[in-house]
């Protein structure tokens, strides 16, 4: 063969292989968060595909309830996510052997069997190797503006975690174990910065909270402006992101090796109080949007069908919503019909009717920090 001949044969072979490597899929890292690598790719546009910018959504729900289940599965479909759901567990059908022995709140009571419910949601993270999930309990309602809500809180928990701008596995960032973003009450680290985001429109009027349980948190927020912050402790479980990294520590600290950690806090309690603790502690990094970005919500009839832990009364009750400003549940009949605008939750706010396609996301916001003098801002954090 002219050596003229085998020029070309080595250029030809060397075309062909750049070919291939521009067109082969790069392998998937299994992160500490976001496990596949396309997320990253994506950015903060991840955030609006069907699992809201993690790996999987999950809803408790015990079998019975199929009402709640209608719920889910009606609203999550009109948010367009996709909800895989967890069966709940029956109070008492909880093997006594299974039990942790620093366990102290009764085994057969529904706050055990709710506890026992969340650990099964973290072994199955864990057993499907997912990078992170999103989980609701079953009567969670949410904002219809969600997807632009969670945007909004991607941007805020990346700079908090400073990689706003780096290439990370999660739109969320990859040093986290809890996203607290459905509660009832939160207590942020004052010795940390921050983030604010300002004229957010989704914002429920300090008149409509919930009875908050942890307080009002010490930072200054103007009226309209939602915060998020590093968690010191949290309450209330209907909605929680967790990674990989976080389902493996909560599993081990809940069920096959509660101790050491047991020596240090009090593991034994009911699972929202016991992991706030464990952020307050530092075993889990938690971060949480004030106020909450998910609510409550109760379908008309007995009272008693927003609770399988609380006793509730007999009574026949309207459909209600709590925590939210735009209600997905309250708004269904007007989303099904294609309706141009939705109704806010309370007759006593100005803007009644609003378009969903009318609120933009924040255009960013601002990490403060709260000092000896007061808050002051630190740098501004464009979308």
């Amino acid at each position: 063969m002219s050596n003229k001949r085998i020029f070309r044969w080595i250029l030809y072979v060397l075309g062909v292989a750049i070919i291939v490597l521009a067109f082969w899929p790069v392998p998937s890292t299994q992160g500490s968060v976001g496990g596949k690598s396309r997320g990253a790719r994506l950015g903060l546009n991840a955030v609006r595909n069907e699992t809201l910018g993690f790996q999987k959504v999950f809803a408790i729900n015990k079998p019975s309830r199929v009402d709640k289940r209608d719920n889910i599965v009606l609203g999550s479909t009109v948010s367009d996510f996709y909800v895989e759901f967890i069966d709940g567990v029956v109070p008492g059908n909880i093997d006594p052997k299974t039990y942790p022995y620093n366990l102290h709140i009764d085994p057969k009571s529904a706050q055990c069997a709710a506890r026992r419910a969340h650990v099964n949601v973290m072994q199955r993270i864990v057993h499907q190797r997912l990078g992170s999930a999103i989980v609701f309990e079953d009567d969670t309602d949410w904002d219809v503006t969600i997807k632009t809500q969670l945007q909004s809180f991607a941007l805020a928990v990346r700079a908090l975690q400073k990689t706003e701008r780096a290439r990370t596995a999660s739109s969320y960032g990859d040093d986290w174990d809890i996203l607290w973003i459905g509660h009832c009450g939160v207590d942020c680290r004052h010795e940390e910065p921050f983030f604010l985001t300002p004229n957010d429109l989704t914002v429920v009027p300090t008149t409509h909270f919930l009875p908050y349980l942890r307080g009002v948190p010490h930072m200054r927020r103007p009226e309209n402006a939602r915060m998020a912050c590093t968690l010191n402790d949290g309450v209330c479980s209907n909605s929680y992101a967790v990674s990989q990294r976080g389902a493996q520590r909560i599993l081990a600290a809940l069920s096959v090796i509660p101790s050491p950690l047991a020596d240090q806090i009090d593991t034994g309690a009911e699972f929202d109080v016991v992991l706030g603790r464990m952020c307050g502690h530092g075993y889990l990094r938690c971060f949480a949007p004030y106020p909450s970005l998910t609510g409550n919500y109760r379908s008309a009839g007995l009272a008693s069908k927003s609770s399988d832990i609380a006793n509730m009364p007999e009574d026949i009750v309207e459909a209600e919503s709590h925590g939210l400003m735009y209600s997905t549940m309250l708004n269904l009949n007007r989303l099904l019909n294609g309706e141009p605008t939705v109704h806010s939750t309370w007759d006593d706010v100005p803007t009644l009717d609003v378009d969903p396609k009318d609120i933009s996301t924040p255009q960013g916001g601002t990490i403060q920090m709260q000092g000896a003098q007061g808050i002051y801002a630190v740098r501004f954090v464009p979308w």
